[in-house]
């Protein structure tokens, strides 16, 4: 399949509609009904945001950059508190690179890294990809917690 980048999304996203909001994929959609949707926090879903500007080079336009969190949370104050990327796994088949230079890229430009879960039946591991201290997966059992209790 010439042009045609294959990836996890491939194979296992099933597109889910519950509550008005579309996901991904199933888990997304429990992640949300499970853990977002009770939380009383602020929240967006498939929020865009640009990483690079659409950029002109003499004759041609290269096209912005842009990532789509699964999920943003909100503080009280209207600060981004969580994003989330729901995945199947924390394999490097489930997170291409092309992902993980995203994270990168949106953790530089607001200030935020984005975490990657992966829903558990206990709870969910939350895991930062990129950094350069090593990161272990955290089994989490809800929201109400600050990123930067991951690396501490």
């Amino acid at each position: 399949m010439y042009g045609k980048q294959i990836h996890a999304a491939s194979h296992f996203g099933h597109r889910v509609e519950l509550d008005g909001q579309k996901f991904d994929s199933i888990k997304e959609a429990q992640f949300y009904s499970r853990y977002i949707k009770p939380s009383g926090y602020a929240y967006r879903c498939q929020e865009r945001f640009t990483l690079l500007e659409t950029y002109t080079l003499e004759l041609i336009r290269l096209r912005q950059t842009v990532y789509k969190a699964d999920f943003v949370i909100y503080d009280d104050a209207g600060r981004i508190k969580h994003v989330y990327d729901v995945k199947n796994s924390l394999s490097r088949y489930n997170i291409d690179e092309k992902s993980r230079l995203k994270f990168q890229m949106f953790a530089r430009k607001y200030g935020v890294p984005v975490e990657v879960v992966v829903p558990r039946a206990g709870g969910f591991l939350v895991d930062i990809l990129g950094t350069t201290k090593k990161i272990e997966p955290v089994l989490m059992t809800g929201i109400d917690y600050d990123w930067q209790q991951l690396i501490r």
